[in-house]
């Protein structure tokens, strides 16, 4: 059976440098591009985005059913139905796409199809849960990650200003307390990130809307026993499924027992956070309850195991285990490993023998992918939750009037 093919979703998520980097071949990095003009990014137009409510045809909509692989091997459809009138928003930003080993920022927005399918592969589903905006930014090119810390800070800061202006257009947009849950990968998770210390963190007001934040792929830590006291000051890991204002976040890697992080570990006194998205109290190892797979645009073949499949996804439901793992260096990861019941006749569509999942960016191409309706679900139930609270509290004013 052939292994998956990552060549397109890498290209996706344009992580291949790195992983090149990683594994002792690093690139010759050509000189850096001049700074891009600071004009403001304006979001007021449709072509600012890549999802947006009022877009019907953005990169969030359309058919995005699902074939469910059963573990007798036979095949279910899972058809998808967006939320009705959703009472919170996701607002997502797309991992690093601009593969250009040039330090630079990515400024050419004439064809947005790389974009377009890591969104669809990544956030879309989110849409039976909440309304998705998902901005186009200026984002670091690859090659910015070889360059100096300053460089890197500086063009990193650039793409924030972006992402941090469609995040003001939104809430002017949106009722003044509208929930909202924030996602990212990679490096939409460090947008993440800041979007989080720049508008959250330190604001008990915007505290109060975050329903959740998923900054995936990207370093986080907390103080050692604790839920919060590194990245964020106020905003906590989260510890239960309903519990609103908390962070998910973690990094996936082979669970081998080999982890060992790109970045290096955080510093003394912390450690890497890591929430199970398949059992948010980080209990022992969990079934994740559906990982998902594009069969097209993100795969340049049939995903295996899923051959003849019509649907845009393909989904295995309980076939890989999922449990937080304390490494060295105070580095906390997620471990996936195939997990299949006694009789359970699938086979992984991933090759976990791969070279590219064997260095030290581990699992990252697939973050998204393996935990995403275990993720799904997680927001479900957190936005629920949120419109719980809202409720008892209107009930409470109008009783005290």
């Amino acid at each position: 059976m052939k292994a998956l093919r990552v060549g397109v979703l890498q290209k996706g998520t344009a992580v291949f440098a790195l992983l090149a980097c990683s594994v002792g071949c690093a690139p010759a990095i050509p000189a850096s591009m001049p700074p891009p003009a600071a004009t403001p990014a304006r979001y007021e137009p449709p072509s600012a985005w890549l999802c947006r409510p009022d877009l019907p045809t953005d990169a969030c909509h359309g058919n995005l059913d699902a074939t469910e692989i059963r573990a007798d091997g036979t095949r279910a459809p899972l058809p998808f139905f967006p939320a009705t009138n959703p009472s919170a928003d996701c607002f997502y930003v797309y991992p690093t796409v601009d593969m250009g080993l040039v330090p630079d920022n990515h400024v050419d927005f004439s064809d947005t199809s790389r974009m377009r399918d890591v969104a669809r592969a990544q956030v879309a589903r989110f849409g039976s849960a909440c309304r998705i905006f998902a901005p186009l930014y200026r984002q670091a090119t690859i090659g910015t990650y070889f360059r100096s810390l300053n460089e890197r800070e500086h063009r990193l800061d650039f793409a924030f200003s972006d992402v941090l202006a469609a995040f003001r257009w939104y809430l002017a947009h949106v009722p003044a307390d509208r929930p909202v849950v924030l996602i990212g990968h990679s490096q939409g998770a460090d947008m993440i990130v800041r979007l989080l210390r720049e508008s959250f963190d330190e604001d008990p007001a915007m505290r109060a809307r975050l329903v959740v934040a998923m900054p995936i792929g990207w370093h986080v830590d907390v103080a050692d026993g604790q839920r919060t006291g590194g990245t964020f000051t106020n905003l906590p890991l989260c510890a239960t499924d309903d519990e609103l204002g908390c962070v998910v976040a973690f990094r996936t890697f082979r669970d081998d027992g080999t982890a060992r992080p790109w970045d290096g570990g955080p510093p003394v006194g912390r450690r890497t956070a890591c929430v199970n998205p398949a059992s948010v109290s980080n209990g022992p190892t969990r079934w994740l309850s559906g990982a998902v797979f594009p069969t097209h645009s993100a795969f340049t073949d049939a995903t295996p195991g899923a051959e003849g499949v019509t649907t845009p996804y393909v989904v295995f439901p309980n076939f890989y285990g999922a449990r937080c793992v304390d490494g060295g260096n105070r580095f906390r990861y997620l471990a996936v490993s195939e997990a299949p019941a006694q009789g359970d006749t699938r086979k992984s569509p991933i090759d976990f023998d791969a070279l590219v999942w064997k260095t030290k960016l581990g699992l990252h191409l697939l973050d998204m992918q393996f935990a995403q309706g275990d993720l799904i679900a997680l927001v479900a139930r957190k936005v629920a939750a949120a419109a719980e609270r809202a409720s008892a509290h209107s009930v409470a004013i109008n009783m005290g009037k």
